[in-house]
């Protein structure tokens, strides 16, 4: 199992590039600032709440209920990450078709 603070690097690490992906998308023309700011914000919570679960973990007593609580939040987390990522290209694709 990953020691906590990796997990909360590696969120922290992830939100941060998907934020700056999300900047460099906002300095194109013609791409919709509001779609933007929502993902964001979207992006900014999702990091505080993966946060705030890596440090506060289930079952804290039994190692294998640990374990599963972890799994999870790390599957959570990357289908959270590639839902972002997907809005981001479908922005991105909106904006080369107008």
């Amino acid at each position: 199992m990953a020691k906590r603070r990796d997990l909360k690097k590696a969120v922290d690490y992830l939100s941060g590039e998907l934020m700056m992906e999300t900047l460099l998308c906002s300095l194109q023309p013609k791409i919709d600032k509001t779609k933007l700011e929502a993902i964001m914000a979207h992006i900014g919570s999702m990091s505080a709440e993966f946060r705030g679960r890596i440090q506060h973990p289930a079952g804290s007593d039994n190692k294998q209920l640990v374990k599963q609580y972890y799994k999870k939040i790390r599957q959570d987390f990357d289908a959270e990450v590639d839902k972002i990522y997907t809005e981001l290209m479908s922005l991105n694709q909106e904006r080369s078709e107008n």
